[in-house]
């Protein structure tokens, strides 16, 4: 599986989508960041819904199409496991994402009505030796084998036993220390709210540290 991109897109096609025109406040913009998050993390689309004036289904769409880039970025359309293991990785994935650790904490005004919003985040740690543990166990699984098993089935037990080892893991993720990353909040020329997508990244990339995955 590749260890690259895995989460890099996770945010780019839900948080896009522009807030409502009108006046905002420090506290508007903290939810409309709040929401954000938790509908690209949690699936929680109620709130997005609301404050960005679409509607739940199409909230919730995004969030799946985000799910189908992770099984894609992660390289599941050349492994050719079973659709059985795809599932469950899929599955494993959207846990992984309800896992994200972080805290929208205080928003503050800056200029022409644009905002800087602090959000306090804890780096996902729980697969950082996920590699190490696979790579003992097909040590110590295919080393002395008298038949060596066919490329196709090797693929999926070896697929299958990192999803067995990803899926405890994440049965009681751990974390690393906290840091603070800051997302503003701007206005664009038709009086529209939106999330820079550099500031997402840069969230999602503190939430998942790619030499974590």
């Amino acid at each position: 599986m590749k260890k690259h991109g895995v989460l890099a897109l996770v945010l780019a096609g839900v948080m896009l989508l522009l807030c409502g025109c009108g006046g905002m406040t420090t506290d508007d913009a903290k939810d409309y960041v709040q929401s954000a998050l938790d509908c690209g993390y949690k699936a929680e689309v109620k709130k997005y819904a609301e404050i960005t004036e679409t509607t739940e289904k199409e909230a919730k769409k995004e969030y799946e199409t985000n799910l189908d880039t992770i099984m894609k970025e992660a390289g599941f359309d050349d492994t050719g496991v079973s659709d059985e293991l795809k599932a469950d990785y899929r599955s494993m994935f959207e846990k992984m994402l309800k896992s994200a650790n972080y805290k929208v904490k205080e928003a503050k005004e800056t200029e022409d009505d644009e905002f800087t919003v602090t959000v306090e985040v804890c780096p996902f740690t729980a697969f950082s030796t996920v590699s190490d543990e696979l790579d003992q166990w097909v040590t110590d699984t295919y080393s002395n084998v008298e038949t060596i098993p066919s490329d196709e089935e090797l693929n999926e037990a070896i697929m299958r036993k990192m999803y067995e080892i990803m899926s405890a893991k994440l049965a009681d993720p751990t974390y690393g220390d906290k840091m603070e990353k800051e997302v503003h909040v701007k206005v664009n020329k038709d009086g529209a709210y939106y999330i820079p997508n550099d500031d997402l990244t840069a969230v999602d990339d503190a939430l998942f540290p790619q030499n974590q995955l």
